[in-house]
């Protein structure tokens, strides 16, 4: 019996970090922050510091389902050069996951040297590291065997990873290439105690259209890789309608992800997303309907929250 339930629930946890793509948070970066997923995006808005939280449930109407929450910080402290931190938390039943990062990134203008708004063409690099600490608590599986010794005490880990990007931005045209989590400690078994965390390869490429004043289509594409030959592609179409300065407006866009690794592709979910913009509060939200039939209990969709302010920046680039 315990061995089954051991089986169970190892087979579980694989599934849920393979639909998660490595950490948990990696596919927030569409309705929150970029950086999540490129350090060199830490600050590639000068005028402002960007502050993000995210929460999102697995299954968004399954008690006790998988869940993330995240906190970014970002914005340029001197001349060119940016920083930027951020925090997660994320919770599956006896695995509990936490962690840590830093970030500095360094921005060059590409035309007429001047960096002082977000829609400058600019290529920017940034460097990264994190610290990721997991948790295996026995003590939430239910036994039939209640004092089984298998399934008393708790694993834990933590192990310091590198994270390196590049980015630009280009008469509407933007993309990047990151590498995240290379171990710079041992990397322990983060993956049911058999597996270390994997190694990923992101790139993303999109290009903003302004259509009208204060109208903008914004097609995207972000394809993502690891070390153990997983594959994620990511289509994406948000529109943008602008009010007042700053960036303020609605978007209202569509995801698309489909999974892949060495013998099948599989969809695995669509996304409508909304964002907002109003003065320096900034929200968003997504909907994952999974298309996929990977699901628990019939449950197969989750939901993303975002909540964040651009804060006026007062050491902003201001250069010539």
């Amino acid at each position: 019996m315990k061995k089954i339930t051991l089986i169970i629930l190892a087979i579980f946890s694989l599934s849920k970090v393979e639909a998660q793509q490595g950490l948990p948070f990696y596919n927030h970066y569409l309705v929150s922050d970029r950086m999540l997923i490129n350090p060199s995006y830490a600050g590639q808005d000068p005028n402002v510091i960007s502050v993000t939280g995210t929460h999102r449930n697995q299954w968004d109407d399954l008690p006790d389902s998988p869940s993330t929450q995240t906190v970014s910080a970002h914005g340029i402290v001197y001349d060119r050069l940016a920083i930027g931190a951020q925090f997660f938390n994320d919770r599956n039943g006896a695995i509990k996951m936490t962690g840590f990062g830093i970030n500095a990134a360094y921005h060059i203008p590409l035309e007429d040297r001047t960096y002082d708004s977000e829609e400058a063409s600019v290529f920017s690099f940034g460097a990264g590291a994190s610290n990721v600490s997991q948790r295996f608590d026995y003590s939430k599986i239910i036994a039939g065997e209640p004092g089984d010794p298998v399934l008393e005490g708790d694993d834990k880990y933590s192990t310091f990873f590198a994270n390196l990007g590049l980015s630009f931005k280009y008469a509407g045209f933007f993309g990047g290439v990151s590498v995240l989590d290379i171990p710079l400690s041992q990397n322990e078994y983060y993956i049911n105690n058999i597996e270390p965390l994997p190694t990923w390869y992101y790139f993303n490429f999109g290009y903003k259209w302004n259509v009208a004043e204060g109208i903008a289509l914004e097609p995207s594409l972000v394809y993502n890789m690891n070390s153990s030959s997983e594959r994620h592609l990511d289509i994406n179409l948000m529109s943008h309608i602008g009010f007042g300065d700053n960036g303020q407006g609605v978007g209202i866009g569509v995801g698309y992800k489909q999974g892949m690794d060495s013998k099948n592709s599989n969809p695995l979910f669509i996304s409508p997303i909304l964002k907002l913009k109003v003065g320096a509060l900034k929200a968003g939200v997504s909907y994952d309907i999974g298309l996929s039939d990977y699901q628990v209990d019939g449950r197969k969709n989750g939901m993303l929250f975002s909540l964040g302010f651009d804060l006026q920046n007062p050491w902003g680039a201001r250069f010539e």
